[in-house]
Order: structure tokens, then C-alpha cells, then sequence
């Protein structure tokens, strides 16, 4: 239920309503506010102006995230190749799948003993995975290259 609901309601049946603006920062409002024997205490955020420019709330909170490039050349062309992996990577999925029925609930505990895992291999062990890496970025390489001298080509760099 909205605060304004809530507000409307009251008022409407004759309830004395005071409010008070406990703090001011930079985006918002530190509030009281005081319905007959009811006090409520909250946050009121102000957006600038500019974020309203855009449209909707959900393309200005998207364009204010910092996300990666990849996951915004996705919104824009969904048929835009997916990047290559590193040989990290392919290592990370690989004993992430194993560790985490192990560990449910704790992925921070299972990225950590993956780093571990990782940097406790040799070089010979770790040139399986980076090879694997290596393969990727050769079909990311390719499945680019036909991308763009696609119908799409033209546009996307």
C-alpha cells in the first residue's frame, strides 16, 4: 500500500496529519510523519530531472548502472555474438558446478577455494583451460567477422 493511499484516506476522514523533514541529503529526505496516534518515519528519494528524461524508470535505472559493454550491445542486438571466455573461465564453471551442491548458499566461500584451486595448478594444468580459452576467442573472432558483414555489419562495430 502507497504512502499516498494511506495519506488520502486519512485526511479524507478528518485525521489531523503533521510532517517533518528530519534531514535533507544529497537525493533524499529523512521524514516523519505524524497520522493522529500513528508516526511513521521514512526516506523520500528525489530523482534529478535527468534521469526522468530517458522514459520510463527502468531504461534510466539501466543507462545509470555500470554494466559491462557486453550486456548493453546485448539489449541493443540480441543476435551480436556472445564474447569469448578465458581460460579462467572455463576453469571457474567447470569446479563451480562441482562445488557448489557442496556448499549450497555459499558462493563467496566457493569463489574463494576456486582462486585457490586456480593458482595451485602448474603451468601444464592451466594450459588445458587457457587452450580452451584460446579456442573460444578464435570462434568469438569468427562468429564476429560474420557478423558483421551481415545485414547488421553496417551498423556495429
Amino acid at each position: 500500500m502507497s504512502f499516498n493511499f494511506f495519506y488520502r484516506c486519512f485526511y479524507s476522514i478528518g485525521g489531523s496529519v503533521s510532517r517533518i523533514i528530519d534531514g535533507k541529503f544529497e537525493n533524499e529526505y529523512l521524514v516523519t510523519v505524524d497520522f493522529g496516534s500513528i508516526k511513521l518515519g521514512g526516506v523520500l528519494y528525489h530523482f534529478p530531472s535527468a534521469s526522468h528524461v530517458s522514459g520510463s524508470f527502468y531504461t534510466s535505472a539501466v543507462s545509470s548502472c555500470r554494466c559491462r559493454k557486453r550486456s548493453l550491445l546485448a539489449l541493443w542486438d540480441p543476435s551480436r555474438p556472445k564474447s569469448n571466455r578465458s581460460g579462467y573461465n572455463f576453469f571457474f564453471a567447470k569446479h563451480y558446478a562441482m562445488l557448489k551442491p557442496m556448499h549450497h548458499g555459499q558462493e563467496r566461500a566457493i569463489t574463494k577455494k576456486i582462486g585457490v584451486l586456480w593458482n595451485n595448478l602448474t603451468d601444464a594444468e592451466k594450459q588445458v583451460y587457457q587452450e580452451k580459452g584460446l579456442k573460444d576467442k578464435e570462434r568469438y573472432r569468427n562468429e564476429m567477422l560474420e557478423y558483421r558483414s551481415s545485414c547488421h555489419g553496417s551498423t556495429h562495430q
